[in-house]
């Protein structure tokens, strides 16, 4: 962490090292605070109401309810959310891999048929944004929120 920086404090989850940030969001690797020696890790996005218009407050809760029951091995688990007076915090799964803007510049030139692989399963995502309708966050599939 950069000197004199401190992330935000979160009941529950000692925040670490910060991945990446956003217009509305800084992304935060976590650990959920436990007696166990086998601390679970976590991404933490934390998004500051500051940031939030009317707009995309309602797009943040419609992610979020989406989020909570969708079950699919591409699409990061919602664990759970939080907030406080300043910040809503979303508790997501970690995903070590990191996403698929990294595992492609990682690799340069993907194979056709990992890049088949890919692009099937994007597919098989933006149909299930289809299937939600207009009130679907249609911002959610982007190579940031889709997992490798």
């Amino acid at each position: 962490m950069a000197a004199g920086f401190a992330p935000p404090k979160l009941r529950d989850f000692i925040l670490t090292e910060k991945l990446g940030s956003g217009t509305y969001a800084t992304v935060y690797k976590a650990f959920r605070k436990t007696d166990s020696r086998d601390r679970e890790a976590v991404a933490v996005k934390v998004v500051s109401k500051k940031s939030l218009n009317k707009s995309s407050m309602e797009n943040l809760l419609t992610e979020i309810e989406i989020l909570k029951t969708v079950r699919h091995p591409h699409i990061v688990q919602l664990k759970d959310f939080q907030w406080d007076s300043e910040n809503i915090y979303l508790i997501l799964e970690w995903c070590s891999g990191g996403d698929l803007s990294r595992f492609i510049r990682s690799r340069r030139i993907l194979p056709e048929r990992v890049a088949r692989r890919c692009l099937q399963q994007i597919d098989g995502i933006m149909t299930l944004e289809w299937i939600c309708g207009p009130s679907g966050s249609s911002y959610m599939v982007r190579h940031k929120n889709t997992i490798s």
